[in-house]
């Protein structure tokens, strides 16, 4: 904290010597729910994995090369409609180690983070944006922003 003498004396408090100050005690209990904890990243990968038609997997699916082969060999469509909801049964999912805040408040934040998904042969990544919200009593719910490929 800086602090000023004029010239009769006597000590003043230097205003901008109290900005750092202010804006650390503004911050406090303003930050919202953590993006990047344990229960939140489980959340997040469960519910795209959850939608076994996201546009994610509908990509890895599509291009890879290992279940393109297995739907060469297969006859009816209904077969290879089969192969395609295993491949994508059989998916697996990870999300980045590096989760973004966009915005943080008392009991809500909105973050990106990068996640990926293996089929086969073939992964792809994508980002995506959830926003994780702290009820009252504590418990977080977690929602995807829905994204296209």
């Amino acid at each position: 904290m800086g602090i000023a003498v004029n010239m009769f004396g006597s000590a003043r408090v230097s205003v901008l010597g109290c900005l750092p100050v202010l804006l650390l005690l503004n911050g406090c209990g303003e930050a919202g729910p953590a993006c990047d904890s344990a229960e939140v990243r489980s959340s997040v990968v469960r519910l795209v994995a959850d939608n076994r038609d996201n546009p994610l997997v509908k990509f890895a699916v599509e291009n890879s090369n290992a279940i393109a082969e297995m739907l060469s060999h297969a006859n009816a469509e209904a077969e290879k409609s089969a192969i395609r909801d295993k491949a994508k049964q059989a998916a697996t999912y990870a999300l980045d180690d590096n989760i973004i805040v966009n915005s943080s408040h008392a009991r809500a934040a909105i973050c990106t983070g990068v996640i990926g998904v293996s089929v086969g042969d073939t992964s792809a990544q994508k980002e995506v944006e959830f926003k994780v919200e702290q009820a009252a009593d504590g418990k977080i719910s977690v929602s995807v922003k829905p994204f296209l490929f």
